[in-house]
């Protein structure tokens, strides 16, 4: 993950878990009940960020294990009662086959476009067979950073690339996964793209 958004997300961890604290009130449930119903017990969030997404498949009866970047982020997940883990994207610190699910929403889209191959092999190697990503992504042709963060505009850089539908499809494949689900949801600006592919 890129060095400038690991900082940007330490020092404003916590603005960004009030920002987005609200996040799937925008959305219907069904993104996140298809992916439990198609997973078994273990799952890596993989860029859980401050454990909003966690906390709901936890509820939802999955065993999560969180992982991120951001040390601050990892903090924030252990106090809420959430295991998580401090790591790369593209060095996942964990044997090959130990999960039946990887949740990864909206968190790749920190990884510039040349890298983004790295991360899906890892998120591959740790996955059981069978078993199943969810990935979302944001729609768009262009990648770089951007202040984004409503309550602080300046100095806090995020890497951002953006895909077109086709993009992902083609990625997907030539990792290794073959898509079982795909929708698409307009919150606010831009198109949210989710899909659920299994590790073939």
């Amino acid at each position: 993950m890129d060095a400038k958004t690991i900082q940007t997300y330490n020092q404003l961890a916590k603005e960004y878990d009030e920002e987005t604290a609200p996040f799937w009130d925008l959305f219907p449930r069904t993104l996140i009940d298809t992916f439990t119903k198609l997973t078994k017990r273990k799952v890596l969030d993989v860029g859980s960020g401050p454990g909003r997404d966690a906390l709901i498949l936890k509820q939802g009866g999955l065993d999560i294990v969180c992982l991120d970047a951001s040390e601050t982020m990892v903090n924030l997940c252990k106090e809420k009662g959430l295991e998580s883990i401090l790591g790369d994207f593209n060095k996942i610190p964990f044997e090959d086959e130990t999960f039946d699910g990887a949740w990864a929403y909206t968190s790749l889209l920190h990884v510039p476009k040349q890298t983004i191959g790295i991360s899906l092999q890892e998120i591959r190697r740790v996955l059981k067979p069978g078993a199943v990503l969810g990935l979302g992504m944001i729609e768009g042709d262009t990648e770089g950073y951007k202040n984004t963060l409503k309550e602080i505009q300046e100095n806090a850089p995020r890497w951002f690339s953006y895909y077109k539908k086709e993009e992902l499809e083609k990625l997907l494949g030539e990792y290794g996964f073959e898509i079982l689900y795909f929708e698409t949801l307009k919150p606010r600006t831009k198109n949210y793209f989710f899909f659920i592919a299994k590790k073939l």
